[in-house]
C-alpha cells in the first residue's frame, strides 16, 4: 500500500524506499521486523544502532528487566494480537507497540514494531513521581467506585498500609469511620461530575489507630478530557482537630462553672471595666436582669470604686492577681452588701479581660463587729471589775492599817502598862509579856496582809519605788537575784497604768517562783519613743506552747490588763534560755 502510494507520487523501486528509510532515521522512532524466532530481520529510526539486526529481542536490551516486557508482548503478537508497553533502551524510555507480520498466504511470519522515544516524558514523571512519593501529604488517586489505584508513602502511613500492593483496588471507604462515610462517597461522585470538593473526616487505620484528615479532591483528566481519576491531596489535622475537641471541652467546662457557680462572677474588659459576662449568682446579688448588666462598667454598677480602680487595675497588669479587694455593694432596691472582690487577668478573644470572683461577707462581718463589740463589752466589765476590786483592796488595806492596826497598836501599849504594874506577880508578867508577843504577831500579819492588798508604797512614792521594793522583797523571801533597771517615767505613768504594771510585776514574778526554776531575774521600766515599756526576763527553762495555753489564766490576766489600757503584752520564750514578759503602753 505503501509503494502504490509512492508510485502514484512519481518515486518508484529502490529510489523511494531509500527516501523513506532516511525519512525515518531522521524521526526519534524506531521501526523494525522479527521473525518467528525473534530475531531482528529490519531495524531503521533515530534511536536504532549499526549491528542489531540479526540479534534476537531479548539480545537488543542490556538489562533483563527491560527486556521482558518485550519479549512478552512480542510473543503475544506471534499469536495475533496487538501489544503496546513501555520499556529502556540504552537509557533512553520508549513507548511501543507491535503488530503481527502477516505472509503471503495470510499466516503470522513475524513481528512488526513501532517505538517513539519518550525519555523526556519519562524522566518529567519519574520527577513528579519523586515529588509526590517524598510529599508529607497523602496524595491518592480513585476511581469512580471509590477503590484506590495509587497512594504515595505518606497516605500509606496513614492508612497504616505496608505497601501499595496490600491496598490497591481497596474500597478507601472501608478505612473512614462509618459516620463519614456517606459524605466521602457523596465527594468523590461530585469530582467525577466535575467537581471539586474538601472534606474532614476521621479513618481507623488497618491497624485500628484513629486520625483526623482534611482531603482536597479534584478530577484528573487525560489528553482528550475524560476524567480518569479523582485525585485528592490528604493532610493529617489530627492535632489541630484534638485541639479544638479540647478547645470546645474546655469552654464547656468552663460555661458550666462559671454560668452553674454559687459565687457571683463576671468578666469584664481590662481597659475600661465594660462587664462583657456575668452569672446568675450576680445577677441574683445585684438584682439586676443580665441584660441590664452586660455592657455596664464596674463603676457603674458600684463594684469597683473610681478612685481605687487605676491602682487596682496597675496591679492586675504586673501581678496578674489582686485578692480580696474590700468593697460596698448597693443592689438594686435593697440594702447594701459587704463583700471581697478578687480578680484574674485572662485573654478572651485576643483582647485583655478580668475574671471577677466576688464574695459576700455581710453577715460575717456583721457577726464580727458583735463579736468585737462584745469582747469590747467583756473587755471594758473586766476592767471595770479590776477597778473596783483594786479600789476594794485599797479601802480594805486602809481600814485594815488604819483601824485594825490602830487598835492593836492601843492593845500593845496596854499590855506594856499592865506589865510594867505587875513585876511584882512574876507569873503575870510572864503571861502578859506573851500576850505582847503575840499582838506584836498579829501586827506584822496584818501589815502583810495590808500590803499584799495595796503596798502603800505606790501610792505614797510611786510605781518605781513599788517595784523596787517588790524586786527586794522577791529577792529576801525566795533568795533569787532580782535585778531592777528604772528610768525616769516624767509623768508618762497615770495611777490607773501604776497599778496596772505593778500587778504585771507581781504575776510575772509568781510565775518564775513556782514554774521557772531560775536563778535570776530582772525588770526594766522606762520610757522608748514615748512609749512606756515594762519588760521582765528571767534565765529559767523556758515558757512553753501549753503553758501560754487558755489554761494559763495568770497571763491571761497580765494580757487584759495591758489590752484595757490600750498597750500590748507579749510572753516569749528567750533564744538564750528563759522567759521573757514585755509590755508597751501607747503615750497618755
Amino acid at each position: 500500500m505503501i509503494e502504490s502510494a509512492l508510485t502514484a507520487l512519481g518515486l518508484s523501486g529502490d529510489l523511494w524506499l531509500g527516501q523513506f528509510a532516511r525519512l525515518v532515521d531522521q524521526l526519534p522512532v524506531v521501526l523494525w521486523s522479527t521473525d518467528q524466532q525473534l530475531r531482528i530481520t529490519a531495524i531503521r529510526g533515530g534511536g536504532a544502532r549499526a549491528g542489531e539486526e540479526g540479534k534476537t529481542i531479548e539480545e537488543a536490551f542490556e538489562n533483563p528487566k527491560h527486556a521482558a516486557p518485550a519479549v512478552a508482548a512480542h510473543r503475544a503478537a506471534l499469536r495475533g494480537e496487538s501489544v503496546a508497553y513501555e520499556t529502556v533502551v540504552h537509557g533512553r524510555a520508549f513507548s511501543a507497540r507491535v503488530e503481527p507480520l502477516v505472509g503471503p498466504q495470510g499466516d503470522v511470519v513475524g513481528v512488526v514494531g513501532f517505538a517513539s522515544d519518550v525519555t523526556d516524558r519519562h524522566d518529567s514523571q519519574e520527577r513528579l513521581r519523586t515529588i509526590i512519593d517524598s510529599d508529607p501529604d497523602c496524595v491518592k488517586q480513585l476511581d469512580a467506585a471509590g477503590r484506590l489505584l495509587d497512594m504515595n508513602p505518606a497516605g500509606l502511613a496513614m492508612i497504616q498500609a505496608e505497601s501499595i500492593e496490600q491496598v490497591r483496588g481497596l474500597e478507601i471507604a472501608q478505612v473512614i469511620a462509618p459516620e463519614y462515610r456517606a459524605a466521602f462517597n457523596d465527594l468523590n461522585r461530585r469530582v467525577f461530575a466535575g467537581s471539586s470538593g474538601t472534606l474532614e473526616f476521621e479513618i481507623i487505620g488497618l491497624k485500628g489507630q484513629r486520625r483526623w484528615l482534611a482531603t482536597h479532591a479534584v478530577p484528573l483528566r487525560d489528553a482528550s478530557g475524560t476524567i480518569q481519576a479523582a485525585l485528592g491531596i490528604t493532610r493529617d489535622i489530627s492535632r489541630r482537630r484534638i485541639a479544638e475537641l479540647a478547645l470546645v471541652e474546655s469552654e464547656e467546662r468552663f460555661c458550666k462553672a462559671f454560668y452553674a457557680n454559687a459565687l457571683p462572677l463576671l468578666i469584664t474588659r481590662l481597659s475600661d471595666g465594660m462587664v462583657l459576662d456575668a452569672n446568675e449568682a450576680f445577677t441574683k446579688l445585684v438584682n439586676r436582669p443580665r441584660d441590664d448588666i452586660l455592657g455596664q462598667t464596674t463603676v457603674s454598677l458600684g463594684v469597683i470604686d473610681p478612685a481605687r480602680r487605676a491602682s487596682i487595675i496597675e496591679r492586675l497588669r504586673t501581678e496578674g492577681v489582686v485578692n480580696d479587694i474590700e468593697l460596698e455593694l448597693h443592689p438594686r432596691d435593697s440594702a447594701p452588701r459587704n463583700g471581697l472582690l478578687s480578680l484574674v487577668r485572662i485573654e478572651l478573644g485576643g483582647q485583655q479581660c478580668t475574671l471577677g470572683t466576688y464574695r459576700d461577707v455581710t453577715e460575717a462581718k456583721r457577726a464580727e463587729e458583735q463579736l468585737r463589740a462584745s469582747r469590747a463589752a467583756l473587755r471594758s466589765l473586766a476592767t471595770r471589775q479590776q477597778d473596783i476590786r483594786e479600789d476594794e483592796r485599797t479601802r480594805i488595806a486602809r481600814e485594815i492599817h488604819d483601824s485594825l492596826g490602830q487598835a492593836l497598836t492601843a492593845l500593845k501599849l496596854q499590855l506594856v502598862a499592865a506589865q510594867d504594874a505587875a513585876r511584882e506577880a512574876p507569873a503575870l508578867s510572864a503571861r502578859l509579856a506573851e500576850t505582847a508577843a503575840m499582838v506584836d504577831d498579829l501586827v506584822k500579819g496584818v501589815r502583810r496582809i495590808a500590803t499584799e492588798l495595796r503596798p502603800p508604797i505606790l501610792d505614797q512614792l510611786g510605781l518605781p519605788a513599788a517595784v523596787e521594793w517588790l524586786a527586794q522583797d522577791f529577792s529576801r523571801r525566795t533568795g533569787l537575784h532580782c535585778r531592777t533597771a528604772i528610768s525616769p517615767t516624767d509623768g508618762a505613768i497615770s495611777n490607773e497604768l501604776a497599778t496596772a504594771l505593778f500587778r504585771i510585776v507581781q504575776e510575772a514574778l509568781t510565775n518564775v517562783l513556782r514554774h521557772a526554776g531560775a536563778t535570776r531575774v530582772d525588770i526594766e521600766l522606762g520610757v522608748k519613743s514615748d512609749c512606756v515599756m515594762l519588760e521582765i526576763n528571767d534565765d529559767g527553762s523556758g515558757i512553753t506552747e501549753a503553758g501560754m495555753g487558755p489554761g494559763s489564766l495568770g497571763i491571761l490576766g497580765m494580757r487584759e490588763r495591758a489590752a484595757a489600757l490600750g498597750g500590748v503584752m507579749e510572753v516569749a520564750p528567750r533564744s538564750n534560755g528563759g522567759t521573757r514578759v514585755a509590755a508597751w503602753f501607747p503615750p497618755r
